[in-house]
């Protein structure tokens, strides 16, 4: 068992560099990409949070901003684990309810969509 904390939902470091370092400055897209010597496709894909943060552009946003990498990096491993314990969570509710739908097929009863078993 974990006995660190994990945030509920993490957040993408994407937004965060959008909120707390370009807002601030007035910066665009388009300048901060230069200022870090990314291309403005990639960094917006970040920004927007439709790409994941590399190792890469934590340094540069370290180098050019000040802003810690390994804190960055941080926000992106909790964000993907959170990510992936949902889609497992996901994924196991399908199969407990397929599970559910088969074994009731088997027996020939039927219960209403949403209507869980009694505990006994």
């Amino acid at each position: 068992m974990s006995a660190g904390y994990t945030l509920a939902k993490p957040f993408h470091p994407g937004g965060f560099v959008r909120r707390k370092i370009l807002e601030p400055r007035n910066l665009t897209i388009m300048g901060a990409a230069a200022l870090l010597g990314v291309t403005r496709q990639g960094f917006s894909e970040f920004l927007n949070e439709r790409a994941s943060l590399t190792v890469d552009m934590a340094f540069h946003i370290e180098k050019a901003f000040g802003f810690n990498a390994e804190a960055l990096m941080d926000m992106q491993t909790r964000y993907d684990l959170a990510i992936l314990r949902h889609r497992d969570r996901m994924a196991q509710m399908q199969l407990v309810a397929k599970n559910e739908r088969q074994a009731s097929k088997a027996t020939g009863t039927v219960r209403p969509a949403g209507v869980r078993r009694s505990a006994a």
